[in-house]
């Protein structure tokens, strides 16, 4: 049976726009959570996080590269970046409707407070992100902003703390917190009871005595042991991998990451260079994704034997793998038509391997362990202890450096204090109904809502006029009335602006052609422009008609968009022979697979186009071309030649021969 918290929390980002906050316990199914939405819903959507492992992790990109914010403060009232934007990046933005934020607990107030400012300016749409849906997932018992003194002095007289709570949007903005509470990564209930005390700085004088019965003192395991220390500094957990490989006798094999294109070095997954000996214990840091699910992110193992491109690993329960290089994917985001698609910046290929006697607590959240060696005795700030702990399945499989004293389990009164007011906020089907009848407010004001034109109006300003007192006075007056208004009084709407836009589309083009001259930027704005509109008025010209209803606004968000009846920047990009600059294109796409090369490697689009433009006729003039050459002449000229001869004869008619020689 379906957990009903999960159910609730995919209804509201199903059928509503509400702000959705989802937390829980460590291991209650918040990232099985994630790709449920990202493999299920119909919306468009952006996946991002703080950190570019946590983005890698996620299937997403990192919140600053999206939104090309810059790591320092952002104060509240600054200009944003969304005035830098591309045309690609913009449109992105207008389209989506779903941003799902994982790791909350990381992301600063300022931040938030600079996505909800980005979005509001670029959709032309004053509500909260500029209307779209944001699904925050985190757990603020975990681990917290990363903010440096310097830092929080320039922050401090705009924020009460430090934790996306405090930003100026969620102080002003309806949401609803949902807490799995059934926790999938321990079964005790001794170890359950002590996780939440620590979790929630309530934990007993008689759960702590039970916790440290785990302390055992310099405590050294088996060889054939796979425990993996837990620590709170990088340096110790480097310190660590690097004395125990030491001491292994066996051969030491590099195995050196192949990275492709666009691949942060804060997000690599494992070490770029992966020293590796026989017997060395290691950690898996991909999930296999094979049928037979052999490995998981976290599982340890240890090398019985390493070839030139496979490591062999035998795991606790006996199983060997034979490991080879796997890729992990740098995502970013781009407009396919209508569609968001995901598109891939850059790869990382590496054996999923890391050294694995001792890991950081930071590195470690997300990950399980079934046995640990954990020192919280250098706990520096909250959450630390927590993490570490409720990263072991069991009680028993857990060993303590040092006793864990109350001073190490460190708690934030403020996210206590957070913790219980939100409780205000937690939804039930009563509180489902009424965020769907908002969300079919706000759909309703979307039809009326012209900010987006206006923003697609920018460099084109003299259009304005015409429009300002028919359009947007006009509608800049409804927002109030709508949750008042009957079907009969939407209808007359509809009918109102689908005139006055209908008009405003009719005078367009010779305008737009005369302003847009040689420029790919306007001929790129005119076209979105222009696609805005034919949207919006068949969208207004449906509810001339008939009543207005949520499931018939979003199907129609989810139809393919109307194609240009004329494409300003397809005409100013046109090539002389397109057709045939096409046919050379899949030509070269198709012999660079055939030869596993890179297509840019054979020929580049710019010497194609020459081709196209120039139609030589013979080999000689085709080896003078830039970027042919003899050698590339002798290999590929009859090819070429012959794809020009036949676009010749096609678009003439004639069966006239062109020499080849």
């Amino acid at each position: 049976m379906e957990n009903p918290l999960v159910e609730l929390a995919q209804a509201y980002i199903n059928t509503t726009n509400t702000l959705v906050f989802l937390t829980g316990k460590a291991g209650t199914g918040k990232t099985t959570f994630l790709r449920a939405i990202r493999n299920k819903s119909t919306k468009k959507m952006v996946i991002v996080a703080p950190t570019g492992v946590a983005a890698i992790n996620a299937g997403g990109m990192t919140i600053h590269s999206l939104f090309q914010l810059s790591f320092g403060p952002l104060l509240p009232g600054t200009d944003g970046p969304e005035l830098t934007y591309n045309a690609e990046k913009r449109e992105l933005l207008q389209s989506l409707e779903l941003l799902i934020i994982d790791e909350i607990s990381m992301v600063r107030p300022d931040v938030l407070d600079k996505i909800d400012s980005i979005l509001r300016s670029i959709r032309g749409n004053g509500f909260a992100f500029g209307g779209v849906q944001l699904l925050l997932i985190g757990d603020l018992a975990q681990l917290s902003p990363i903010i440096r003194d310097d830092e929080w002095t320039l922050l401090r007289p705009y924020y009460q703390t430090p934790y996306f709570f405090s930003s100026r949007v969620l102080q002003q903005t309806p949401y609803v917190r949902i807490e799995l509470d059934k926790v999938y990564r321990q079964s005790d209930p001794v170890f359950v009871d002590i996780l939440n005390g620590m979790r929630d700085q309530s934990l007993s004088p008689a759960a702590l005595q039970t916790l440290n019965q785990r302390y055992v003192e310099d405590f050294v395991p088996d060889t054939d042991e796979p425990y993996i220390t837990l620590t709170t500094h990088n340096r110790i957990a480097q310190q660590i991998n690097a004395e125990r490989l030491d001491m292994l006798q066996s051969k030491e094999v590099e195995y050196k990451a192949t990275i492709r294109g666009d691949f942060p070095q804060d997000a690599y997954p494992t070490e770029m260079s992966l020293k590796l000996k026989e017997s060395a214990q290691v950690m898996f840091v991909k999930n296999d994704s094979s049928a037979e699910k052999r490995y998981y992110n976290g599982k340890i193992g240890t090398i019985v034997r390493l070839e030139t491109d496979t490591v062999h690993v035998v795991t606790a329960d006996g199983l060997e793998i034979a490991v080879q290089a796997l890729e992990w994917l740098n995502v970013k985001y781009q407009m396919d038509g209508d569609e968001i698609n995901e598109d891939n910046a850059g790869s990382f290929a590496q054996i999923p391997l890391r050294l694995a006697w001792a890991i950081t607590i930071h590195k470690s959240q997300g990950l399980t362990f079934e046995k640990a060696i954990i020192d919280v005795s250098g706990a520096f700030t909250h959450g630390q202890a927590y993490v570490a702990l409720s990263r072991c399945r069991s009680l028993e499989g857990l060993v303590l450096r040092s006793p864990v004293s109350m001073q190490n389990i460190i708690g934030d009164p403020t996210v206590r204090r957070f913790n219980e007011a939100a409780q205000a906020f937690r939804p039930n089907e009563e509180t489902l109904v009424q965020h769907r009848e908002a969300y079919r407010i706000f759909l309703l004001s979307e039809l009326f809502n012209f900010g987006g034109l206006r923003e697609r109006l920018k460099k084109f300003e003299y259009l304005l006029p015409a429009i300002e007192q028919e359009v947007f006075t006009v509608a800049e007056k409804l927002p109030r009335q709508l949750a008042r208004w009957d079907e009969e009084r939407i209808q007359k709407a509809a009918v109102y602006f689908n005139e006055k836009l209908g008009k405003t589309v009719e005078s367009l083009h010779q305008q737009l052609t005369g302003a847009i001259g040689t420029s790919k930027e306007l001929a790129g704005k005119a076209d979105n422009l222009i696609k805005w509109l034919m949207a919006r008025i068949k969208l207004l010209d449906m509810f001339s008609v008939q009543p207005f209803r949520t499931e018939q606004y979003i199907a129609f968000q989810r139809e393919s968009a109307t194609p240009l009846p004329h494409s300003y920047l397809k005409a100013l990009n046109a090539k002389p022979n397109e057709k045939l600059y096409e046919t050379l294109l899949s030509w070269r796409d198709e012999t660079a697979k055939k030869e596993q090369v890179l297509a840019s490697m054979l020929f580049s689009e710019q010497t194609l186009a020459a081709i196209a433009a120039k139609l030589p006729e013979t080999l000689k003039a085709l080896s003078g071309i830039k970027g042919i050459g003899p050698e590339k002449t002798k290999r590929y000229g009859t090819d070429l030649l012959t794809m020009v001869r036949a676009y010749q004869q096609e678009s003439s008619g004639s069966a006239d021969q062109v020499s080849m020689f």
